[in-house]
């Protein structure tokens, strides 16, 4: 992460922050109208984005270097998502997410899948071979949530079956065996 990335997610904290100091200290109705303002605001900023976007295409940025350069752009591409704008689909932004983090694990492709996407959740299906051995079964759901929610912030549930149950510790005897001196 640079400098840079680190200073707009502590100022996305900060906002985050002030809007939530904020709505406790105003009656409800102000806090609806701040709200409303904040829309109107977010809608004139994706109008505004969307037309930078044309103009960049219709002046020969398009193309499949363009769209690649926005969507590695963390930034730009979490702004994209929020305002609709994001080149590729939900479907296409995880699948490829999933892509990276089998690549990162030594997974074959078959071992994390996307069964169903719809509504804002994500059906996966993971194979043994994943939350097994020296991953532990949380880890990897953890792993597979943040990989995801950055991918697609829009996605509201993230459900993966498949992973193996932890088993249920038995209680292990140990006996001391006492020699006499």
């Amino acid at each position: 992460m640079t400098d840079e990335e680190a200073e707009l997610q502590a100022e996305s904290a900060r906002i985050e922050g002030l809007l939530s100091d904020l709505r406790d200290l105003v009656p409800l109705p102000a806090w609806q109208r701040v709200e409303d303002v904040l829309r109107r605001i977010v809608r004139l900023y994706s109008a505004g984005l969307a037309r930078a976007l044309t103009h960049a295409r219709h002046a020969g940025a398009a193309g499949p270097g363009f769209d690649e350069q926005l969507c590695n752009d963390e930034l730009l591409a979490s702004l994209l998502v929020l305002h609709g704008l994001h080149p590729q689909t939900t479907a296409q932004r995880i699948e490829q997410a999933l892509a990276r983090l089998r690549a990162e694990l030594g997974l074959a492709d078959d071992a994390l899948v996307v069964t169903r996407i719809a509504d804002g959740v994500v059906q996966l299906h993971a194979t043994e071979s994943l939350g097994g051995g020296a991953m532990s079964q949380g880890l990897a759901e953890s792993m597979i949530h943040r990989v995801l929610e950055i991918a697609a912030p829009e996605i509201t549930s993230i459900v993966i079956t498949g992973l193996p149950r932890p088993r249920d510790p038995s209680l292990v005897q140990l006996r001391t065996s006492r020699t006499a001196p």
